[in-house]
């Protein structure tokens, strides 16, 4: 996972998450736990409905109940999180078992490189991969 601005095509994501698999029960456990600790608590998912295997309307990430819902009219490519205080960022999803390092993993531009070490978007994350 990589929290920081990424753009795919004209729109302006706040990060891009691999998961392992198309098991989202599991994925979603260690996914939110990271999110949280950039945003703080997230309340609720939104998610395409395509490329999962199953589809939980809850989790238990974190030891609380995170909603989660599923929009037939979202990109299977993008998740938008809600956090507790109200605030809402979008996640590009990249298809289960497809690698970090492959060709398709955006880039950021030098434009935006600029705006996160002036202390824009959400700053850096901590430098751990989560899977």
């Amino acid at each position: 996972m990589r929290l920081e601005p990424v753009r795919l095509h004209h729109t302006l994501l706040d990060g891009t998450w691999w998961p392992k698999s198309t098991d989202l029960n599991a994925e979603l456990r260690v996914l939110v736990p990271a999110l949280e600790q950039v945003r703080g608590p997230v309340t609720r998912l939104l998610l395409g409905a395509a490329n999962w295997s199953a589809r939980p309307h809850h989790i238990i990430a974190a030891g609380r109940e995170i909603t989660v819902r599923y929009l037939a009219g979202q990109s299977p490519s993008m998740m938008t999180v809600v956090c507790a205080d109200g605030g809402i960022f979008t996640l590009r999803v990249t298809p289960p078992g497809t690698a970090p390092d492959m060709p398709d993993r955006p880039e950021p531009e030098r434009s935006e490189e600029i705006w996160e070490t002036e202390g824009g978007g959400l700053g850096r994350p901590p430098t751990r991969a989560v899977r």
